[in-house]
C-alpha cells in the first residue's frame, strides 16, 4: 500500500469550486482508500491506496465529479516525491514559510516556455523552475503576488496547483502518521 499527498487545483478559492472537505474524506473513504485525512479547506488530502498515482487522480477527479459537479485537477505525490520537493527549495529555508511557495506542475513545460518565463523580470519576487515543479518567494506575500497560479498556468502553458512550504511540511508529517499507522 502506498501513501500519496494528494492536491486540488482551484477548490474553496474565492467562493468558487465549493467542496467542504469533511465531506470529500467520507466519500474518498467509502470508494475504500485507507487513512485518509484533510488538511485545511485548500483540498490538501492524504490517503493510502495500492492503485498507482495516475489510478488515485482519476478517481478522486471522477468522485468530485459525481458528488459535487465540479471538474477538478488532481496532483497526487508519493511521501518521497513531496519530500523531495521540501529539500530542493532553492531558498533558503530561514525565510517564512507562508512567502516561499511550490507550484505543482501537470507535466515539465516545453524549454521555450521555461526560458521565456525565467526571462521576465517581477522585481523583488524570485523564482525558479526545476523539472515539475516551479519554486518562488514573494517577500510581500500572495495577495499582491503577479505570479499567480493562473498566471504561471498561462506563461508555461501547463495546469498546475501551488501550496506555500507551511503546507508542504505539515503535508509531510501527515504521510509520515499515515506510513506509521499502515505499518
Amino acid at each position: 500500500m502506498n501513501i500519496y499527498a494528494v492536491f486540488l487545483r482551484a477548490v474553496n478559492v474565492s467562493g468558487k469550486n465549493l467542496i467542504k472537505m469533511a465531506e470529500l474524506k467520507e466519500i474518498i473513504a467509502q470508494q475504500g482508500y485507507k487513512y485518509v485525512v484533510t488538511y485545511i479547506q485548500s483540498g490538501n488530502i492524504v490517503l493510502a491506496s495500492s492503485e498507482d498515482p495516475e489510478t488515485v487522480s482519476l478517481t478522486i477527479r471522477q468522485l468530485i465529479a459525481t458528488h459535487f459537479n465540479l471538474t477538478i485537477d488532481v496532483f497526487v505525490l508519493t511521501e518521497k516525491k513531496l519530500k523531495e520537493v521540501f529539500n530542493q527549495n532553492p531558498f533558503d529555508s530561514a525565510l517564512p514559510g507562508n512567502r516561499v511557495f511550490a507550484t505543482f506542475l501537470y507535466t515539465s513545460p516545453h524549454e521555450e516556455a521555461i526560458a521565456a518565463f525565467h526571462a521576465m523580470d517581477l522585481g523583488e519576487e524570485q523564482f525558479k523552475v526545476i523539472e515539475n515543479i516551479v519554486y518562488f518567494y514573494l517577500p510581500e506575500g500572495m495577495a499582491n503576488s503577479k505570479l499567480s497560479n493562473n498566471f504561471i498556468e498561462k506563461k508555461l502553458k501547463v495546469k498546475s496547483t501551488g501550496r506555500n512550504m507551511n503546507t508542504v511540511q505539515k503535508m509531510i508529517t501527515l504521510l509520515e502518521g499515515a506510513a506509521l499507522l499502515k505499518n
